[in-house]
């Protein structure tokens, strides 16, 4: 009997253990791991998930949608949706930014928001005001490339390769920024 009990006792600590110290919330950047909103926790913009429209509400008043599809616990998109809530923040008036997770589509609505959707993650789509795709991608795409294809709608100028350079700020968000200036900055402690 002390010998069950001891045993007891002892996967009991065990499983304390593994539940206080444990990993069930160990998922990183770089890994395809769940960890929540990916855009909440990444991108610093849970509230563009769910979408506030639809992409027949973007055509019908004539404004632009950047769609994107994304799945939480990929690689791919973790680093994405800093992407993406970048563009949101600064291009939020004039194109609605329409993300949908693929885990919650229903592929089989050939009118619903899964319609455009080829399979891969992240996959983006940009549509003009009438509704016409005028630029589409799959995968981890710079901010500069998606960036000019939303700008050339509005005739602005491109934005230059190395203009705009990722800035992290912590192995959690990512942050995006225009390039520093050159003499600034900080020393590093010796």
């Amino acid at each position: 009997m002390k010998r069950y009990l001891g045993r007891l006792i002892i996967l009991m600590v065990s499983l304390v253990w593994v539940g206080l110290w444990g990993s069930p919330a160990a998922a990183l950047l770089t890994d395809d791991r769940y960890d929540g909103n990916i855009f909440a926790l990444y991108g610093s913009n849970g509230g563009m998930i769910p979408p506030r429209t639809t992409l027949e509400e973007s055509q019908k008043y004539g404004r632009p949608a950047l769609l994107v599809y994304y799945i939480d616990d990929s690689r791919d998109c973790k680093p994405y949706a800093a992407a993406i809530a970048n563009l949101q923040v600064r291009y939020g008036m004039g194109v609605n930014v329409l993300a949908y997770s693929v885990d919650g589509l229903d592929l089989g609505d050939p009118q619903g928001p899964g319609r455009f959707y080829r399979g891969y993650v992240p996959q983006t789509i940009l549509f003009d005001g009438k509704g016409t795709p005028v630029y589409e991608s799959v995968g981890n795409r710079p901010l500069v490339e998606v960036e000019n294809a939303i700008r050339q709608l509005f005739d602005l100028p491109p934005v230059e390769p190395g203009q705009l350079i990722p800035q992290p700020f912590n192995e959690v968000q990512t942050g995006y920024g225009a390039k520093p200036l050159q003499g600034g900055g900080r020393r590093a402690r010796s």
